[in-house]
């Protein structure tokens, strides 16, 4: 049998998998576009704040916009496949834990429905990371007319367009290395906390750092190690920052992508302060992912060092300062040597001020949103039946969108690539 042709979008109907701080900043997005996202629900295991996020966007929108609450585990696949079936949305979009990825994406499949997440897939009991089994679905897709967009946040996702767009518009004839530079320069009043879901962020930082030199993965240690490679980088906007070494998603894609690249490397700026709260909470144990036995009851330590740290709710009205996420490119156009930087700021007190979140919320779920848009209108040249990551699309149209939608980009021309990352790792 050959495959069906590409779902139509039909009505516009969302269902969006979770309600943090990027889901409740996606919703508020998406009201502003009743055009496009004309009928909004969304599904949560505990109702409080998606109840918070919903009375937001209605007073907002003077009732203009609804969004329909639902209460549920996505993590079970027969739960999420009756709430697809009542629901009988045009796209689900997963924001919530990237555990759930590839339960919701068979249960779009069940449903013929199209699909996004931002984050790659993770199993809730092993450490690491892979889009792997995910990408493995494209023929299941392509065969039910459907589209799969993985990894549509931020970073991935839009320093993976980033690269593309560099190649797409010829600004370089070849790449010889690619930084990926991610900057918090904000402060809140929080002696310690993870910008987003703590188990998330702190399961990704005690992974061995992983970079790709000469087209082949090389380990560096830990983040966690008192020896982590780092170095200061002037930051545009956001001020000069320790940068540090680590393991980031959008590698494993970009090395599957463009494999002709032969230095990849992602940096994430940290206090020393930060670090060492992290260092401590691991050597404790709190970062362990494997139950333990507390009194006779079977305890998860992230999980409950989560349930003891403050969340969003708590400091996003007291964060100040920029975020400023990019990618520097080294390579050669004409035959003279080249280096470009794509980098993007965002404000924390204008990200709350508009959606009551912050910009680590907001950078990953105004992509999303974009994303979706580019899957929801019929004349989008995203559209494609199969499973695909966002480096694999257009990406002017995308970014045009981006800066339409709050995250305006820029390209500059570097006199050199800075000195320290001159150096091979």
């Amino acid at each position: 049998m050959g495959k069906k042709t590409l779902k139509k979008i039909e009505e516009g109907i969302v269902l969006v998998v979770g309600c943090g701080n990027v889901g409740s900043v996606a919703l508020h997005k998406m009201a502003k576009r009743p055009d496009v996202f004309r009928e909004i629900h969304v599904v949560t295991r505990t109702g409080t704040q998606a109840e918070k996020v919903r009375d937001s966007i209605l007073l907002k929108t003077q009732g203009e916009v609804e969004i329909r609450l639902h209460k549920d585990d996505f993590s079970n696949i027969g739960k999420a496949i009756c709430l697809i079936r009542k629901v009988q949305p045009d796209l689900v979009m997963n924001i919530g834990p990237p555990y759930w990825n590839l339960e919701i994406m068979r249960a779009c499949l069940n449903y013929r429905v199209h699909y996004l997440d931002t984050a790659c897939y993770e199993h809730p009991d092993q450490y690491g990371f892979s889009n792997e089994e995910q990408l493995a679905m494209h023929g299941e897709f392509r065969q039910q007319g459907l589209m799969a967009m993985l990894q549509c946040g931020f970073d991935p996702g839009v320093t993976n367009i980033f690269v593309a767009y560099a190649i797409q518009k010829n600004l370089l004839d070849t790449i010889d290395s690619i930084d990926i530079l991610d900057c918090n320069a904000g402060t809140k009043n929080a002696v310690w906390a993870p910008n987003f879901d703590p188990e998330i962020n702190i399961r990704e930082l005690v992974l061995p750092i992983k970079s790709v030199l000469n087209g082949q993965w090389k380990e560096h240690g830990r983040i966690i190690d008192d020896d982590a490679i780092h170095f200061p980088f002037k930051f545009p906007q956001a001020g000069v920052e320790p940068a540090y070494l680590m393991y980031h998603e959008e590698l494993e894609s970009l090395k599957r992508s463009f494999p002709g690249i032969g230095r990849m490397r992602f940096w994430m700026t940290f206090s020393e302060k930060y670090l060492t709260f992290l260092r401590v909470l691991h050597t404790v144990g709190l970062t362990r992912i494997d139950p333990i036995d507390y009194e006779g009851h079977s305890v998860i330590p992230v999980k409950f060092l989560k349930k003891l740290l403050p969340t969003g709710d708590d400091f996003n009205e007291s964060y100040e300062g920029k975020t400023c996420i990019g990618c520097i490119l080294k390579g050669f156009k004409d035959g003279r040597e080249k280096v470009i930087y794509i980098y993007q700021v965002c404000d924390h007190k204008e990200a709350f001020l508009e959606t009551g979140g912050n910009a680590i919320g907001y950078t990953t779920a105004v992509p999303a949103v974009v994303g979706a848009l580019m899957m929801l209108q019929s004349d989008s040249p995203w559209l494609e039946a199969g499973v695909f990551v966002p480096e694999s699309r257009q990406a002017k149209p995308f970014l045009t969108e981006l800066a339409k939608n709050g995250l305006p980009w820029h390209v500059e021309i570097l006199s050199d690539l800075p000195e320290f990352l001159k150096q091979d790792f």
